[in-house]
């Protein structure tokens, strides 16, 4: 069986249909839900690419794969997806948002190109029809500041400035204006980008032997979390900087003719380094020794173990600075440096509004501190640490 990925990037949930979205429309994603199964509970491992989309491919939380920032090394005895496939006789290819960041040091997922249009991957499928491929297409169309290509540089930071800005001024027209330019963003990403790529599946006969996986590697926010507006500096202030609901919920969906049930609703908790074990284990060739699980025992039928935890870690300058515990219903984490905790009863505080970290149970915080207490940080050299500024400020998120 063939393997696609598909990420939008910073999708939220809230602005898909078929997670309850009304004012935004996306009827290729609510088809493609409907064509298999739909997770109401996917978590984020990181709040932001670089993180999140290693642990995508690995199955492993942040601070276990290290893999922090973009000129990061991860070690070469951590299979991912793509090696793991490869070694298994797949074609392997990616095609990204920018060739000199994602996956740049992961050989395996031979880079062919962006997502700017779908010119390249359509050529690359055509080209891969005709064996076992492994094809991973992360977009930004969805990625703030909307459709223009990072490669042109100087348009994309004027245009990222300017939100920014907007939302510095804490106006409620400039915010209004922001949200309705992200939906008209989600709203071509689903009918454009995504429908395009599976027409093109459709007519190259791939589609019944094709599991398609859509996902976001986080979701967004707005400032909505900062009381002065003026903190907000860039994309980091959106999703990056904290471990809020807005930015770890996101869309996961998977379709697989034959081997997933049609309008199959998955209602308990999965993280995103289940990603790579379930892949895998529909290819024939399950990934042992990873945090993340095959999901497939979930879809046929078994129950979820009720006690399964996730992680989520936050980074800042290539180190680990927050780390949570997410248990429903609680969710506990703490700064790292700071030592100040913050926990939340997401049935009684879906929106995280009243922070009670002394209502949390003990034994999650035994968890979590225990967690802790095995993380290893990365040893960066003032001139390393300056080099993943430079990156972090090249994206746009310093």
């Amino acid at each position: 069986m063939n393997l696609i990925v598909y990420v939008s990037d910073a999708l939220r949930t809230d602005h898909v249909g078929c997670y309850g979205a009304r004012r935004v429309k996306t009827p290729t994603i609510d088809e493609l839900a409907a064509t298999g199964a739909r997770f109401d509970q996917a978590v984020a491992a990181a709040p932001w690419t670089c993180p999140s989309t290693t642990s995508m491919i690995t199955g492993l939380y942040p601070h276990h794969h290290g893999f922090l920032h973009w000129d990061a090394v991860l070690d070469p005895a951590i299979p991912t997806l793509f090696s793991a496939a490869a070694a298994n006789g797949y074609a392997t290819g990616s095609f990204v948002f920018d060739e000199d960041y994602l996956f740049k040091s992961f050989p395996d997922a031979n880079v062919a190109g962006t997502t700017e249009t779908l010119d390249g991957a359509v050529e690359w499928l055509r080209a891969h029809r005709d064996r076992p491929f492994v094809l991973w297409f992360h977009s930004w169309a969805t990625h703030l500041p909307y459709d223009i290509a990072h490669a042109r540089h100087r348009e994309w930071k004027a245009a990222k400035d300017e939100i920014v800005a907007g939302i510095q001024s804490d106006s409620a027209s400039a915010l209004e204006a922001l949200r309705a330019q992200y939906a008209a963003a989600v709203e071509r990403s689903s009918e454009h980008f995504l429908a395009g790529f599976l027409e093109e599946l459709e007519t190259l006969g791939l589609r019944s032997d094709t599991a398609f996986l859509f996902a976001a590697d986080h979701g967004e926010s707005w400032g909505e979390r900062f009381a002065d507006k003026r903190e907000v500096k860039g994309t980091y202030h959106m999703h990056g900087a904290t471990l809020f609901e807005e930015i770890l919920d996101v869309p996961l969906l998977l379709s697989a003719p034959g081997r997933i049930e049609r309008e199959t609703v998955v209602s308990d908790q999965v993280s995103l380094v289940d990603l790579t074990p379930t892949l895998l284990d529909l290819a024939g060739a399950p990934l042992e020794g990873v945090d993340g699980i095959s999901l497939l025992p979930l879809l046929g039928g078994e129950a979820a173990d009720p006690e399964r935890a996730v992680w989520i870690a936050g980074t800042d300058g290539g180190l680990i600075s927050q780390l949570a515990v997410r248990r429903p219903p609680w969710k506990l984490l703490v700064h790292v440096e700071s030592g100040e905790e913050e926990a939340y009863n997401l049935d009684l505080d879906a929106r995280e509004r009243h922070s009670i970290p002394g209502e949390a149970p003990a034994e999650l915080r035994e968890l979590l501190y225990a967690e802790l207490a095995s993380v290893e940080q990365p040893e960066l050299s003032a001139e390393d640490t300056a080099k993943v500024e430079s990156r972090l400020a090249d994206l746009g998120y310093l």
